[in-house]
């Protein structure tokens, strides 16, 4: 049954709903695959929904491209899922995987026109099984990064991983399905290059196994490269748009029982990118992070001078388990700061005084830091970059902000800095690293970053001024993932807000994208726009 659209009452002239007949049938067929109290369509939780964490719908209002889903759903199985899915294609209504709505690129956020089911995956939150010898942990992918590293520690295991920032309330099936970064990345990888086995349900409902337990006979044994193609590569990075992973095996580590955190100064930028290739190439760090002065906003870079001097700043954990292995890893660290003349700052007293490393204390603490400092009309973009590549890439950055410092808002008022560029992380997997542009924007009616509520009438001159803003900092946006991608970076934050991505794609990759979401994905029900699948090529366009 295919269902009509109308124009839902009291709402904004651009927001369509089911109507009236279909979403009163559809809800009676969710209610009996999960239960009455796990269906929701009113607008409270419609709405609450409809915003992630400080991302993907602050440039674009809920009126303007995005809109609010139609009903959220909670499973806590796997045939649930299914029977979810099922009813989807049966009313040709959308459907998208949901986390813990740390996401930035308006992945989890419904396309205006199109609306949806939100499947919040949160309940579906246990480990499944635990393999020491064959160092494996089997769980449902609503489980949070903090939660399953707890457990694990608890028998002296981790993830290695520690997930992105938000860490406690970010969940794994999220962050593998959207390829996100991870803290400890220069040790153990991307996450996806963690992921074992998954478990997914197909845009049909049908269910599969990838990897080892595509075999019929396999139970408990987790390994990817087996029984053919690497099934489970096609589900990891996808944004939901294949299909909904409902349980995931992954890697795990004996838990280090050595630490040491260091940090270096350095007066050369160039001396300290190449610090940074060679330790992240060798792998002796477990994890990196740093501010450098040319990726700095002026008052940022006074505040950092007057505290450390005219220097470049590296922060870096090394751990292990064997004291005589773990110390020469550090000695190895010492003779190449030495050898690119770094300073060492000594730090690791007051580290160890605090229970820890400086980088686990800080993610640790949870996301939500950042957004705090970056105000509710932040935004960033994200890109993947070889290390001695990075100093390239900043320069063009601050020339493309410093070209448009009237799109920009009142970002960081804590620190009286409107923009900023930081080399947090190695990534890991071939030596790359991250670069971060965040860019605000003064809206709501004109207030400093939007948290002002709205005194004067909807196009008022105030309002008009804060869509002229809006129009800017869109522009502003757009223009630095074009510098990315002319500078050869390769974005990985990939969701619904990809500008620029789809029309640089080779025609031959993204068309045999569209191939197997068309194969997999008749209906177009599987997250619609995400890394513009699913929508027509108009509308695709209108996503870049």
């Amino acid at each position: 049954m295919k269902s009509e659209r109308i124009k839902s009452i009291n709402k904004s002239e651009t927001e369509v709903r089911m109507d009236t007949v279909a979403s009163e049938s559809l809800l009676n067929e969710l209610q009996g695959v999960v239960g009455a109290a796990f269906v929701r369509a009113d607008d409270v939780t419609r709405f609450t929904y409809a915003i992630e964490d400080f991302g993907g719908s602050f440039f674009y209002p809920l009126n303007d491209r995005y809109t609010a889903p139609d009903m959220v759903v909670i499973p806590h199985t796997t045939e649930e899922v299914s029977g979810i899915v099922k009813l989807a294609n049966k009313y040709k209504i959308p459907i998208i995987a949901r986390g813990g709505g740390h996401d930035m690129t308006g992945a989890c956020t419904p396309l205006k026109g199109k609306g949806g089911i939100i499947l919040d995956m949160t309940s579906m939150n246990k480990v499944l099984d635990y393999q020491q010898g064959m160092n494996a942990v089997h769980f449902q992918p609503g489980i949070r990064w903090g939660d399953l590293e707890h457990q694990l520690n608890e028998k002296g295991l981790t993830l290695g991983i520690l997930g992105p920032h938000g860490l406690h309330g970010a969940t794994l099936g999220a962050g593998v399905a959207h390829n996100c970064f991870s803290i400890n990345a220069p040790k153990y990888g991307w996450p996806v290059q963690n992921v074992l086995t998954l478990q997914v349900v197909l845009p049909s409902g049908e269910v599969i196994e990838t990897g080892s337990l595509a075999n019929k006979d396999c139970k408990t044994w987790y390994f990817r490269c087996c029984n053919g193609p690497d099934m489970a590569g096609i589900f990891l990075g996808s944004g939901g748009a294949f299909g909904v992973i409902t349980e995931i095996a992954m890697k795990t580590y004996p838990k280090p029982t050595e630490s040491s955190t260091l940090a270096y100064a350095f007066k050369n930028i160039d001396d300290y990118l190449e610090f940074v290739h060679q330790v992240g190439w060798q792998q002796f760090v477990t994890e990196l992070w740093g501010m450098a002065l040319i990726g700095l906003h002026p008052k940022l870079r006074a505040m950092f001078i007057s505290m450390f001097g005219q220097k470049d700043l590296v922060f870096l954990t090394i751990d292990g388990h064997e004291k005589g292995v773990f110390k020469a890893q550090v000695k190895a660290v010492k003779r190449i700061a030495r050898e690119n003349r770094g300073e060492l700052i000594p730090i690791e007293g007051l580290m160890h005084a605090m229970g820890g490393s400086v980088i686990d204390k800080v993610e640790f603490a949870g996301g939500g830091y950042y957004g705090a400092m970056a105000g509710p009309n932040d935004n960033c973009t994200c890109s993947v970059t070889p290390v001695l590549n990075w100093k390239k890439v900043v320069t063009q950055g601050m020339k493309v902000i410093d070209q448009n410092m009237d799109a920009l808002g009142g970002g960081f008022h804590m620190m009286g800095a409107d923009k900023f560029y930081i080399f947090p992380l190695l990534l890991g997997g071939g030596n790359s690293c991250q670069s971060v542009v965040s860019t605000t924007v003064d809206y709501c009616c004109g207030g400093a970053n939007g948290t002002k509520a709205c005194e004067t009438p909807i196009d008022s001159d105030k309002d008009r001024e804060a869509k002229f803003n809006l129009k800017r900092a869109k522009e502003l946006y757009s223009d630095m993932w074009e510098m990315y991608v002319e500078n050869t970076v390769a974005p990985y934050r990939i969701g619904k807000e990809n500008p620029s991505l789809i029309r640089r794609l080779k025609p031959e990759y993204y068309a045999f994208l569209k191939l197997i979401k068309q194969a997999l994905d008749p209906n177009n029900i599987m997250n619609p726009g995400v890394i513009g699948l699913g929508v027509t090529d108009q509308e695709a366009k209108g996503l870049v």
